[in-house]
């Protein structure tokens, strides 16, 4: 598995492919598996790059907490560690929170940025009850009830009976660390873009599922609200976690409309 030393860290990290870069920057407790669907195709005719965000997957990293701030230097550096100069990027949730401030500081870097289940400041409701189960654990919970309790707010309704109907339940992610999951909440809370959303100029295409409970729809929409002339896709009956399936085709249209820099919003 390669590695990065940059920012004092040994960042994980995975590419495949070859041709323009893009880069895929997961969510809340996400590894480079949460893009596993989506690379496959993608690195077909792009140069793909996923990795693992401080507090999660294999990277190592030392300070006692983590700052939003990291977050974005961290993917600044591999960029340049990697020498991909501009690139396609695509975050989703926390990941869609760390791109829009990529956007925000380093325009000059981006081809397009697509925001999937993104928000403009962490939600109230999610955060208290992202940082009570990520305490449990810490208290000598099983971490495995991080990933579980997750699910239920990831998915709908109707995916959890489809599962039960045909006898059968979610996998749940085994080896979490709770204290750097403590850490991301630390970051996650601090992120907040609502002054600072209009500023954003790269080609934008905002991906919401309408059964959202996580992040609600409506944060999408104030996100693609502000931003000039974003593209909006939403999807019904889909919940925070998007299967690629539903947006793959947007998102490949949304980036050879702006390849190399041309087209605009």
């Amino acid at each position: 598995m390669p590695y990065a030393e940059i920012n004092g860290i040994r960042m994980h990290y995975e590419e495949e492919g070859e041709g323009t870069p893009v880069v895929l920057v997961t969510g809340f407790s996400g590894d480079t598996t949460f893009f596993k669907q989506m690379v496959p195709e993608l690195s077909q005719k792009y140069r793909v790059l996923v990795f693992d965000n401080r507090g999660a997957g294999t990277t190592e990293y030392s300070k006692d907490t983590i700052d939003c701030q990291d977050f974005v230097d961290d993917v600044l550096a591999l960029m340049d560690h990697l020498r991909m100069f501009r690139v396609h990027m695509l975050g989703w949730s926390m990941g869609g929170h760390i791109a829009q401030e990529f956007a925000i500081q380093h325009p000059e870097r981006l081809l397009t940025l697509t925001l999937v289940s993104a928000y403009p400041y962490r939600p109230a409701r999610s955060s208290y009850f992202m940082n009570g189960i990520v305490d449990c654990a810490l208290r000598g919970g099983d971490p495995e009830y991080i990933s579980m309790m997750t699910n239920a707010f990831c998915f709908t309704e109707d995916f959890f009976s489809g599962l039960e109907s045909k006898g059968k339940t979610l996998r749940s992610l085994k080896g979490l660390d709770p204290r750097g999951l403590k850490h991301q909440m630390h970051a996650l809370d601090q992120f907040d873009t609502r002054e600072k959303l209009s500023s954003i100029r790269v080609p934008t295409l905002s991906v919401h599922g309408l059964s959202d409970i996580m992040v609600e729809p409506k944060l999408g929409d104030y996100i693609s609200d502000r931003i000039p002339g974003c593209k909006v896709l939403r999807i019904p009956n889909t919940g925070h976690i998007v299967k690629p399936s539903l947006y793959q085709d947007a998102f490949m249209e949304h980036m050879a409309a702006h390849e190399n820099g041309r087209g605009s919003n």
